[in-house]
C-alpha cells in the first residue's frame, strides 16, 4: 500500500462493536484531513490542529476500547493495552524527532496506517472473535488477570519542531 495513497473506511474493518467502529470511522475521517493537506500550500497551524484532534482522539479511543474490552473480560487485556501505548510511544518518538514539517507528515501518516489498518485487522479483530467465542460458550479464561487501571498518556504538552 502507498504512503500517498488516502486510506478509507471499509465496511470489512466492522468489528460490530458500535462504539468502537464508529471511533475507528472517526479516526479514519481524521486521517484522511491529513491526507487531503496540499504538500505545498498547508500551514504548520493546519497540520498541528489536525495532528492534536488525531492523538486526542486516539486517547479516548484507546480509553473506551479498553473499558469495552474490561466489561467483556477479555483475557488479553493486558497486552492489548501495552500495543496502544506502543503506539502512543512512537506517535511521540515520531513528533519529537521530527524537524521537517513534510518528513514528519510522511512518519503520521504510516503511524496512521498503522493504526488504522494494521491494528484494526491484526489485533482488534481478536476482540470480535473473543466475544463470539464467548457468546458460543467456548471460551475459557481466568478472569483474575484483568486489571481496572485508568489508561495513562499525555501527549498534549508535545510541541512539534515545525
Amino acid at each position: 500500500m502507498s504512503i500517498d495513497k488516502e486510506i478509507l473506511w471499509n465496511d470489512r474493518y466492522k468489528l460490530g462493536i458500535d462504539i468502537i467502529d464508529t471511533q475507528h470511522k472517526h479516526l479514519f475521517d481524521i486521517v484522511e484531513q491529513l491526507y487531503a493537506l496540499d504538500d505545498t500550500e498547508n500551514t504548520k497551524e493546519e497540520f498541528k490542529s489536525i495532528l492534536n484532534e488525531f492523538s486526542e482522539y486516539m486517547k479516548t479511543h484507546f480509553k473506551d476500547e479498553e473499558g469495552y474490552m474490561l466489561s467483556v473480560q477479555y483475557p488479553n487485556l493486558e497486552e492489548h493495552k501495552q500495543l496502544h501505548q506502543d503506539l502512543i510511544d512512537k506517535l511521540v518518538v515520531t513528533i519529537k524527532s521530527s524537524s521537517k514539517l513534510n518528513i514528519l507528515k510522511i512518519k503520521i501518516r504510516i503511524i496512521a496506517k498503522r493504526v488504522l489498518i494494521e491494528h484494526i485487522v491484526n489485533e482488534d479483530i481478536k476482540i470480535k472473535l473473543f466475544g463470539m467465542s464467548k457468546i458460543n460458550n467456548n471460551l475459557i479464561f481466568d478472569s483474575s488477570d484483568i486489571k481496572d487501571e485508568e489508561y495513562s498518556f499525555d501527549i498534549t504538552n508535545i510541541k512539534p519542531d515545525i
